[in-house]
C-alpha cells in the first residue's frame, strides 16, 4: 500500500484494512464454539453409530483448533496493520518536520 505517487505508505488504507481484519477476527471469536456445539449435536444424533460419533468428535477437535488459530492470526494481522499505519503516519510527520526545518534555513 503506497500513496498515489507510488511512494510511501497510504496510512488511511492500511488503517482501514487493519480495522477490517480486526472486525473479521471478532466475528471469528465465536465460530469455534458454535462449530463445536453443532458437531456435538451431530455426534449425539449418531450415538447408535459410534464410529460416526467418534469421527465427528475427532474432526471437530481438529477444526476447532484451526478456527481458534485463524481467529488469533487474523486479530494479530489487523493489529499489526493498524500499528504499521500509525508508525508510518508518525514517520511521515517526523520527516516532514525535519525537511521543513532544512528548507526554512
Amino acid at each position: 500500500m503506497c500513496d498515489e505517487d507510488g511512494v510511501g505508505v497510504d496510512t488511511t488504507a492500511a488503517e482501514q484494512s487493519g480495522g477490517e481484519a480486526v472486525t473479521l477476527a471478532e466475528r471469528y471469536a465465536g465460530i469455534s464454539s458454535t462449530f463445536q456445539t453443532e458437531t456435538s449435536l451431530m455426534s449425539d444424533a449418531s450415538c447408535n453409530e459410534m464410529v460416526v460419533a467418534n469421527g465427528i468428535l475427532d474432526f471437530a477437535a481438529n477444526v476447532v483448533g484451526q478456527l481458534t488459530q485463524l481467529q488469533a492470526h487474523t486479530s494479530a494481522l489487523g493489529g499489526s496493520a493498524q500499528a504499521g499505519a500509525a508508525d508510518a503516519r508518525e514517520a511521515d510527520y517526523q520527516i516532514g518536520t525535519g525537511l521543513g526545518s532544512i528548507y526554512a534555513a
